[in-house]
């Protein structure tokens, strides 16, 4: 799969040779140290509230910048066509969100934008505003666009297709990269079950939508590559986008489980029903094991919401995700690369059942695949046992049914089971 991030931008920490900043996809960002090229310690992904980001600016921003030359002393959030300036010093707003396009002298059909992103290098002084195949330039020095704009990105920016239209945003480079940009795009690509790129309609093949991004050269004026295989963007940016993705997963995960706790929560069902026999081997469980999973359904979405705490991406673990309990769940790369983004949200409930409950209150561990048929594949038996060979006690004790039995009722009766049996899905 590689990941399913869309970069919505960064924020270089202040000073032109800062080498450690935030980037930013939908509710969530990453702190990035170009120095170490990696993400920075644990605690990680936060929430854009816990930087002060007031809402609605405080998901799927259009982009974000720190003002130059007079402006200096403030932030810049974009989104749907407006934008909110913040004092720096304190993350306070400097006055009511408003229309872009006429407070930065725009043309007036510029009401929304793919990205916005400040200058590097040379062009530090400028900002530059993205929309479909055009881009308007900024000058922080005149408080003005330059002449002679909006221009096509392909040629002025000398790239070719996918990058010259709709770019979602932009990785302003730091440190050792100061004059570098990477234009980041969301691609449609045909992949294997490696996620390794093949052509449209071979046999197992599954369309997937992963970032591929180009690098930039402001001080040049020169492309310097691009890379789009969805097994290639991950590895580079050591622990970025899998906590990003983390991140997504983590909403996707709160709304199952608010969903499974509703049902499990008012008067029975045949949906509830259903996946009671689905995932937990009784249609009708007694009114203390319905107690039982209720109360570690809440615990499971109470840990979830808990993240980043005790949850960190590890340098060199080959695995998807791994926990001790009471401790630490960790990611690698393999969280991005290996699943979709309803994968990874079964395995942040699968991870959070472990978590949660100490070893002694786990009897088993058998995949939501195990001896299954599932999107019309058969599984062998994995984890000692067949799924549905479960005893109704077994199976309130098994991280996998909390999270394929959240995903059935969120998704309405539909006994999906993501994961390694869907793993780009």
């Amino acid at each position: 799969m590689a990941s399913s991030v869309r970069i919505d931008g960064s924020l270089p920490d202040p000073g032109d040779n800062s080498t450690k900043g935030i980037v930013l996809s939908r509710g969530w960002a990453v702190e990035y140290d170009w120095d170490l090229d990696r993400a920075t310690g644990t605690g990680q992904p936060k929430r854009l509230s816990i930087f002060g980001f007031p809402a609605p600016f405080n998901s799927d921003l259009e982009g974000l910048l720190r003002g130059r030359a007079a402006f200096s002393a403030f932030l810049y959030l974009f989104k749907n066509g407006r934008y909110l300036r913040l004092q720096a010093a304190t993350m306070t707003p400097d006055g009511p969100d408003a229309p872009t396009a006429p407070a930065w002298g725009l043309p007036a059909d510029w009401i929304s934008f793919d990205a916005v992103l400040p200058g590097r290098g040379i062009k530090i002084d400028f900002c530059y505003f993205f929309r479909g195949a055009e881009y308007i330039r900024f000058d922080w020095t005149t408080n003005s666009v330059s002449p002679g704009y909006p221009k096509l990105i392909g040629p002025e920016w000398h790239l070719a297709p996918p990058f010259t239209d709709n770019i979602d945003g932009v990785i302003a480079g730091q440190g050792g990269f100061t004059t570098k940009g990477y234009l980041f795009k969301s691609l449609s690509q045909v992949v294997d079950d490696n996620g390794t790129v093949v052509p449209a309609g071979s046999a197992g093949s599954k369309v997937v939508t992963t970032p591929g991004y180009a690098r930039y050269d402001f001080s040049a004026e020169a492309n310097e590559g691009t890379v789009t295989g969805p097994d290639k963007v991950v590895p580079p940016w050591s622990g970025l986008l899998p906590l990003l993705d983390a991140g997504q997963a983590v909403d996707t995960a709160l709304s199952w489980c608010n969903a499974a706790l509703a049902a499990l929560t008012a008067p029975a069902t045949p949906l509830l029903t259903n996946g009671l026999t689905h995932h937990f081997m009784t249609s009708a469980p007694s009114p203390a094991q319905l107690t039982e999973i209720t109360t570690r359904m809440t615990a499971v979405r109470d840990r979830i919401a808990q993240i980043p705490d005790r949850f960190q991406w590890t340098p060199g673990f080959t695995g998807v995700a791994q926990t001790v309990p009471g401790t630490l769940t960790e990611i690698g790369d393999n969280f991005s690369i290996i699943h979709g983004p309803n994968g990874r949200a079964a395995v942040l409930i699968h991870e959070a059942v472990h978590l949660v409950f100490t070893p002694g209150g786990l009897i088993i561990d058998v995949p939501e695949f195990s001896g299954a048929t599932i999107n019309g594949t058969s599984f062998g038996v994995s984890g000692g046992m067949a799924y549905s060979a479960m005893t109704p006690a077994q199976a309130i004790a098994n991280p996998s049914s909390y999270a394929a039995f959240a995903q059935e009722i969120a998704f309405l009766g539909i006994d999906q089971r993501f994961g390694n049996a869907r793993r780009h899905e």
